[in-house]
């Protein structure tokens, strides 16, 4: 489960300092082999 706070509804992610659109894209992981670009100091999966 995740838990956030919404502040405003955007098609994306938005960076609350800049107020930029970050393009985003949400999968369901299936194989273990998508988290080896998991980054566990950041918490995020990058391409």
């Amino acid at each position: 489960m995740i838990c956030v706070t919404i502040d405003s509804l955007v098609p994306c992610l938005k960076d609350t300092l800049t107020g930029d659109i970050v393009e985003t894209e949400v999968i369901r992981v299936k194989r273990k082999s998508f988290l080896q670009k998991f980054n566990k100091k950041t918490g995020w999966y990058t391409t």
